[in-house]
């Protein structure tokens, strides 16, 4: 991995968190290559030592920074990614690894544009690589090298953990893992305007979520226990956590999770298939 030249293709949020993910792993600036939308954002990348273009400047920059990467990561839009395969297919060497991070775009759409490619891969990280905390799924075509499956965990390791999956998977991860920080988040959100009800400042319901939700999870990473062991030695029998967990149940918290989950797979679908 240390002497591949990866290049990225689209430095939104995502593709610059792993970006800087791989910097931080200590990869050389000069195997780091860059399309950027803007000038300026090009130009902050260069005076670092990393080769960038912006597509302002050059219409084919995706194709002249591609051509000569081991790796390809895609960090455009789904609606994008055919697009900027039609824009490199000429480019690229048979045997790059081209690494997409679309939701809904299926391994098979890419292989139609680039046939001649078989390290062809999905992932699907989550918002919290952005801190190095981050979950990716990664699901390779079959055709793909094992070589370039090893490479593309490596560069998802640089910024949390990667784990192998199968491309049916993928859809069910992103709901999982990708949209994962969005369910947390609302239920936070329900938390605390439960607290501010009863009584708190929005300040001390934010103190009492967000620092309960911290201190378990450092708990639960400290402990070598499953989730419902730690649950059950805060839940006493007879007692007002067990009124809140029969409650939680009552409600069929698990059955309104799977029903918004099917939604999203759903959505997936939908995207795969070009439905906006």
């Amino acid at each position: 991995m240390e002497k591949l030249r990866v290049c990225f293709l689209g430095t939104g949020s995502m593709g610059s968190a792993v970006m800087e993910g791989l910097i931080s792993s200590g990869h050389p600036l000069e195997l780091i290559s860059a399309t950027t939308r803007s000038t300026e954002s090009a130009s902050k990348f260069r005076a670092r030592g990393i080769s960038a273009m912006a597509i302002a400047e050059a219409p084919d920059a995706n194709a002249l920074l591609a051509g000569d990467a081991d790796l390809i990561v895609l960090g455009v839009k789904p609606y994008q990614i055919v697009d900027v395969l039609n824009e490199i297919k000429d480019e690229i060497a048979p045997n790059a690894v081209v690494i997409s991070m679309a939701a809904g775009i299926k391994l098979e759409t890419m292989a139609a544009v680039v046939p001649g490619n078989k390290n062809l891969i999905r992932t699907m990280p989550n918002t919290p690589a952005l801190v190095g905390m981050g979950v990716t799924g990664v699901a390779p075509a079959s055709s793909a090298a094992e070589d370039a499956i090893d490479a593309t965990l490596e560069l998802f390791n640089a910024v949390g953990v990667a784990l192998e999956i199968t491309e049916d998977q993928i859809d069910a991860l992103s709901a999982v893992s990708g949209s994962g920080p969005a369910w947390v988040f609302y239920i936070m959100e329900q938390w605390e305007k439960i607290a501010v009800n009863h009584g708190f400042t929005a300040e001390q319901a934010a103190l009492m979520v967000r620092g309960t939700v911290a201190g378990s999870i450092d708990l639960l990473a400290q402990s070598d226990k499953e989730l419902a062991e730690l649950r059950a030695n805060v839940t006493s029998p007879g007692g007002t956590t067990e009124q809140i967990i029969a409650s939680l149940e009552k409600a069929d918290l698990q059955g309104i999770f799977e029903q918004s989950l099917q939604q999203a797979l759903k959505r997936a679908r939908e995207i795969g298939e070009g439905k906006g």
